[in-house]
């Protein structure tokens, strides 16, 4: 049986960071919604490349993850900016004319569903344009969970949230907050 190894410290984004992505990404309501759905939500890159326009529920503030790690569907309230940032972005998808994807969110320029590696690209870009550290979209992940974390989140909301089976795997944010939290101080300190 292979050994595993231990875990590094996941990278967590500090806010003035993730407010450079999406200062970037602000003329572009697609790109916008997709920082903004990582930012808020904390879902994977996975699960964004499969959200379907029906997942979107504006009326009753939720986005609903039909299936996700584990097959398991989860419901994630949809927080006000997250909510004004996707509905801004489905009021221009529906004045395209070239969709192909009719149910998929998240579209192409040319009109077809958007694959993860498309999205790691789109991610990676506005990283080099907000001149942020190198990092991947699972940093978003992480950045969502550490800073909810810090703000007083529970770790069973949270693991609901994230859609973990295992408590210990949300566990790890409160060790990530503090350390965030404590980093971000010194680097922010007057």
């Amino acid at each position: 049986m292979p050994q595993k190894h231990p875990c590094a410290t996941p990278t967590v984004l500090f806010k003035n960071e993730y407010k450079a992505l999406l200062f970037e990404a602000q003329g572009n309501s697609r790109d916008y919604a997709i920082l903004m759905t990582f930012l808020k939500s904390g879902i994977r890159e996975s699960e964004l490349a499969d959200l379907q326009i029906e997942d979107v529920d504006l009326l009753h503030d939720e986005l609903t993850i039909r299936e996700g790690k584990g097959k398991k569907e989860r419901k994630i309230p949809l927080m006000p900016e997250l909510k004004r940032a996707l509905r801004r972005y489905v009021e221009e998808r529906e004045r395209q004319d070239n969709i192909i994807d009719e149910e998929t969110l998240f579209l192409a320029h040319n009109g077809s569903s958007l694959n993860p590696s498309s999205i790691r690209k789109l991610v990676k870009k506005y990283y080099t344009k907000a001149g942020v550290r190198k990092s991947g979209v699972h940093t978003l992940r992480h950045t969502f969970s550490a800073h909810n974390v810090n703000n007083g989140m529970s770790i069973a909301d949270l693991q609901k949230i994230l859609g973990h089976k295992k408590k210990e795997t949300t566990l790890k944010y409160i060790h990530l907050a503090k350390t965030n939290l404590r980093l971000e101080m010194v680097q922010t300190a007057l």
